[in-house]
């Protein structure tokens, strides 16, 4: 899915081109290679991958755009994705270094922002890296260094005080709502008419749980959202670059740790494959992140719970979307994680 219909790729090579030579000091003559798109990894903003040749230099870089047209979700703030990665890098936390941002959509067909290519390894998500990937190679000591070492990363994205910054497009909850009412009312909005048809009835069981005990007695900081080891560039067992932040909000940081762990686990466990020898079990990781960050833990189940909603919703909007294209049909496998965490929330 990271190859997308975006026009005239020739011409978005020669503006991006010309658009380079601008950005870059000592970069007359700059001459971009064919644009390629990354095979393994990259499921909603467009990705390009580009090498660039001037002056007896070369250098490698990516663009992102929006997408023609969205599978899941409707808008894509890529200037806040900009900011956020220069934020982080501010704060020491592994982030590709930025070289600038176009609002002007008319270059390209889209606003776009351009980064330097880092060097590393992604684990895949077509197929998931549990079925076979340079992840399933490690040992069991270095995949627990590795989930380790981004457990860190998360929860310094965690310590980031946003209240320095002026971000006034990243998504929060009003004054005395649950920091992550905005998450739910995201959510409910893409369950459009033919979600209402094809979503099981447990799934709006458990919707009406999540709206129902949405908590506020809990923090509100910056959550990167799309938290997976798959959106971490990897050198080894070490993060070299955070990126894709497309879901990034000001909500309770305890629902990017849950996020972080229900990924990994229904992408393997729930498509049949065991689950990587060397990974923490949920509480476990709770127990890890809460020595980290000093952050309470209270609400984990909760969060565990409105985030395989949250990944059925996404997965039946991108199933539906296949469907339209002539793909056939695809069984929704995180519906009975939704039954199964429902019934903990309710005996809880």
């Amino acid at each position: 899915m990271a190859k997308q219909d975006i026009g005239d790729l020739e011409q978005i090579r020669l503006r991006i081109e010309s658009w380079l030579q601008e950005k870059l000091s000592n970069a007359q003559d700059l001459r971009l290679d064919t644009l390629k798109f990354p095979e393994e990894s990259g499921e909603s903003s467009v990705t390009l991958l580009m090498t660039a040749h001037w002056a007896g230099d070369t250098g490698r870089f990516v663009c992102r755009m929006k997408p023609l047209h969205s599978e899941v979700f409707d808008s894509h703030d890529l200037l806040l994705q900009y900011q956020l990665m220069t934020i982080i890098a501010e704060h020491g936390i592994a982030a590709p270094t930025m070289v600038g941002y176009e609002s002007d959509e008319t270059l390209i067909g889209s606003d776009f922002y351009i980064m330097h290519f880092v060097d590393g390894q992604i684990p895949t998500d077509n197929p998931p890296y549990a079925f076979g990937s340079w992840v399933t190679e490690l040992t069991d000591d270095e995949r627990q260094r590795m989930w380790g070492n981004g457990l860190q990363a998360l929860s310094a994205i965690h310590s980031i005080d946003i209240r320095d910054y002026d971000l006034p497009s990243l998504p929060r909850s009003g004054v005395g709502q649950s920091p992550v009412q905005h998450e739910i009312d995201k959510f409910v909005e893409l369950i459009n008419d033919e979600l209402q048809e094809s979503l099981p009835p447990v799934l709006f069981e458990a919707l009406d749980y999540v709206k129902a005990n949405a908590p506020k007695d809990c923090v509100s900081r910056l959550c990167w959202g799309d938290s997976r080891v798959g959106n971490i560039i990897w050198q080894g067992v070490t993060p070299v670059a955070v990126i894709d932040w497309e879901m990034a909000s000001l909500a309770d940081p305890l629902m990017d740790v849950s996020w972080w762990y229900w990924i990994d686990y229904i992408n393997s466990v729930g498509l049949g494959a065991e689950r990587l020898g060397g990974l923490p079990d949920r509480p476990e990781l709770y127990q890890q992140w809460h020595a980290l960050t000093g952050l309470s833990i209270a609400n984990s189940d909760y969060y565990d719970l409105f985030n395989v909603v949250r990944y059925c919703i996404i997965l039946e909007r991108k199933f539906a979307a296949m469907k339209a294209a002539g793909m056939g049909s695809i069984d929704n496998f995180t519906v009975p994680f939704v039954a199964e965490m429902l019934a903990v929330c309710q005996s809880d």
